[in-house]
């Protein structure tokens, strides 16, 4: 299945209250990667699923590879395509080791005004640059994905946490995915079950011409453990995204954002 198909497939991934975008990575082309395939990578910074909106300055993002649970070499160069309004970035399999894509928006500061626009920066600089506005809120967010390229069934490094301030842990090895199948995940936030959360899972064309547009939405339990149900083959994303008192200086929340992407076949 190749992105050019896929890339008609818009899916609104935000509360309409947050102005930044999701960060994610995902293939150009769905299929079965092995030893000496160069697979083409695309980071979108959007609002929606599978097309890109927004070209975020490049060394605010970084898209590194995993294998065996650790990261594997340096971070992935990105060259921005205009017309796709996404980065682009390759990698080459030399075994068939499975492999994490992982895509990081670095952290940073933004504000909202009380007019509802916002402005990146800390409040101080923000308040400094916009005399006359208000604002409501100051902000901390940083945002992390896992898409898993290669998927192997006899994998034991599939669900070992990468360490992000917030990570979706499949608690089933994705190459068992399945139409049918009931995988289990586990949210950590700083390394704890997370529970109680709203997590969300939807698959690639699923009413994607509607805003906040989910296919599924559940509630961790008192373990941060969720289960979704693989209705329909193609691309998966679970998605959950934590707001909670911030801890940096003149600032009120925190917001982390994780996604886990897979393919079923």
């Amino acid at each position: 299945m190749n992105r050019s198909f896929l890339a008609g497939a818009a899916l609104f991934l935000l509360a309409a209250y947050l102005p930044a975008h999701e960060f994610f990575v995902m293939p150009q082309e769905l299929k079965d990667y092995r030893t000496g395939d160069t697979v083409q990578l695309n980071a979108l910074s959007t609002h929606y699923f599978t097309v890109g909106e927004e070209l975020e300055p490049a060394e605010v993002n970084e898209v590194y590879v995993v294998k065996n649970g650790s990261k594997a070499g340096v971070n992935l160069p990105l060259k921005a395509n205009p017309d796709r309004l996404w980065y682009e970035t390759t990698y080459r399999l030399t075994d068939n080791t499975p492999v994490i894509v992982v895509g990081n928006r670095k952290g940073n500061f933004y504000c909202l005004f009380t007019n509802g626009d916002y402005a990146d920066g800390t409040r101080a600089a923000v308040a400094a640059a916009n005399p006359g506005k208000t604002i409501a809120t100051a902000r901390y967010f940083a945002k992390y994905s896992k898409y898993y390229l290669n998927p192997d069934p006899k994998d034991t490094a599939f669900n070992k946490p990468l360490g992000h301030t917030i990570e979706i842990i499949p608690l089933e090895n994705p190459a068992s995915y399945k139409k049918g199948f009931k995988p289990r995940f586990k949210v950590l936030f700083n390394g704890q079950p997370l529970a109680h959360a709203e997590i969300a899972a939807t698959y690639d064309y699923y009413n994607y011409k509607t805003a906040n547009a989910y296919a599924q939405i559940q509630k961790t339990d008192a373990q941060g453990e969720v289960r979704f149900t693989i209705t329909n083959p193609g691309i998966w994303l679970v998605r959950i995204s934590d707001t909670r008192k911030s801890q940096y200086p003149d600032t009120d929340e925190d917001n982390h954002n994780a996604i886990l992407v897979c393919t079923v076949k």
